[in-house]
């Protein structure tokens, strides 16, 4: 008989939990193994106790009579030796006596067929007698067997009824236990709940108190940094208020002189294109737009202009507001016989990175570089280039 673990029922709310595993198989299983060994061992010791030895056979055995005893003649003594004579002869031996006779051998009995018979059904009879006692003995040998069984039936059977009890009243009391325990759990963690409750608020209390006194205290920091901040910023904008009407009337003063004298350069440049237009090739131009170098085709005002305006469309630079004058970078450009610019280098800065770089970047965009009247271009220029220039 095979036992199955009875599912377990457990109660609502409570924990699950797997039950243990039933103690005492390794017991059962022992005292099992010993009793099949006792009974083994009963077996064994019935079977020799009952089994009766072998009748005793009894044969008569006939030994011969030994040969009669012949007695035996006593030696004579030797005559002594008589001095022999010459002429007597000497006497001739005697002869031994004969054996004596066998003894007449007895013939043996024969064995009467009555008796032998008898002997035989006394045989039978008693093989009848020794089987019907190995049946009777294997019945009872068996009725016990059977009888032991059911014994040992019997007992497993009620261990397993004390063992599905103790398990059932185990199972009871682990409920019981767990109920118990679930509703010391339940008041405890009400306690901790209302502990922790009184505690958060107590908490919540003080932490509101200190944030209002925080707050109070922060309101009356912000509303002195306020003042504070308000009288610096009104100093420093009556202050700021005075360097800006001095930087202005100073700017437009600069502006002013500025403007004068660029419109000044700018005539004397003309007059200058004005005279040296149709001069001999080989001179070096400066200013605001290009010179010639060596092996060009001779200089004109239009190609100075044209280049000029190029040069203005491919710059690209915001003046920035502070920045006085009109400060010139000055770069040397080298053309190849395609009139495109192989390199551009820089020759001075103008003292602002800003406007030397887009002033590169402008030349750069020019190429190729327009051709002379003649058709051919310079092979080197040098370009001043500023960022006010003929705006």
């Amino acid at each position: 008989m095979k036992l199955g673990r009875k599912p377990v029922r457990r109660p609502e709310g409570l924990v699950s939990r797997t039950p243990p595993r039933p103690r005492g198989r390794l017991r059962a299983f022992a005292l099992a193994l010993v009793m099949h060994l006792l009974l083994v061992a009963m077996l064994f010791v019935g079977i020799r106790w009952q089994t009766q030895p072998p009748p005793a056979v009894s044969a008569e055995l006939w030994v011969p009579p030994p040969p009669p005893q012949v007695a035996k003649a006593e030696p004579k003594p030797e005559p002594k030796p008589e001095p022999k004579l010459v002429s007597q002869p000497e006497p001739k031996p005697e002869p031994p006596p004969p054996p004596p006779p066998p003894p007449p051998v007895k013939a043996p009995e024969q064995p009467d067929p009555e008796i032998a018979l008898e002997k035989k059904r006394e045989e039978e009879r008693r093989r009848e007698q020794e089987r019907l006692a190995e049946e009777a003995r294997l019945a009872e040998q068996k009725a016990k067997r059977e009888a032991e069984e059911k014994r040992l039936a019997e007992e497993k059977r009620a261990a397993e009824e004390k063992r599905a009890a103790d398990e059932k009243a185990r199972r009871q009391a682990d409920q019981k236990r767990l109920a118990e325990e679930k509703r010391a759990a339940e008041e405890k963690a009400k306690r901790e709940a209302e502990e922790k409750r009184r505690a958060e608020e107590k908490r919540a209390a003080e932490e509101k108190a200190k944030r209002e006194a925080e707050a109070k205290a922060r309101r009356e920091a912000e509303a002195r940094a306020k003042r504070e901040a308000e009288e610096k910023a009104k100093r420093e904008a009556e202050e700021k208020a005075r360097r800006e009407a001095a930087a202005k009337a100073k700017a437009a003063a600069e502006e002013k002189a500025r403007q004068e004298a660029a419109e000044k350069r700018r005539q004397e440049y003309l007059n200058s294109l004005m005279a040296k237009a149709g001069s001999a090739n080989g001179g070096s131009a400066s200013g605001t737009a290009a010179g010639a170098g060596a092996g060009g085709g001779g200089n004109d005002a239009g190609y100075i202009a044209k280049l000029s305006s190029m040069l203005r469309s491919n710059t690209t630079y915001q003046i920035p507001g502070d920045l006085q004058g009109n400060p010139k970078a000055v770069f040397v450009v080298t053309v190849g016989a395609d009139c495109k610019i192989l390199a551009v280098k820089l020759r001075r800065s103008s003292g602002v990175p800003a406007w030397d770089a887009a002033a590169q970047r402008g030349i750069e965009r020019t190429s190729p570089l327009p051709a002379q009247v003649d058709g051919t271009c310079p092979r080197e220029l040098e370009i001043a280039r500023g960022p006010r220039d003929e705006r």
